[in-house]
């Protein structure tokens, strides 16, 4: 996960990873107080737990969308051929739920990064 700090000497947020999942468990195998170097101005800032928060992540964003948009025109493709194929009420009526699944998927890893992300910032040690 991708967290961040602002730096006190030129306001430039600072991003570094880390695999915690809460504040509490980073503080309790990074230790209370995290020491970052800016890369903009270069100051060695040291950060309390409270002070590093998460955001949103840009790559399950880019992730979810290559799926909504790639998934959404395979399926237009290929339901007509499936329908064509197998005929009937209840085939079609499959068949266009199966557009819901992208959607279904895009929506589902946005969620996901949202939960993952408010989780990290709710807590405080």
């Amino acid at each position: 996960m991708k967290l961040f700090a602002k730096c006190s000497k030129c306001k430039h947020e600072i991003s570094f990873s880390s695999n915690h999942k809460t504040r509490v468990e980073f503080a309790m195998y990074e230790g209370k107080i995290k020491t970052l170097i800016c890369d903009i101005c270069g100051n060695k800032n040291s950060f309390k737990v409270n002070d590093i928060f998460a955001k949103e992540s840009k790559l399950a964003f880019i992730i979810a969308g290559i799926v909504f948009l790639i998934g959404t025109p395979i399926l237009i493709y290929y339901l007509p051929i499936f329908i064509l194929k197998y005929g009937g009420l209840y085939t079609s009526l499959g068949a266009g739920g199966l557009l819901l699944i992208p959607g279904f998927i895009y929506s589902n890893i946005l969620k996901e990064d949202r939960i993952r992300v408010n989780t990290f910032n709710r807590g405080w040690t």
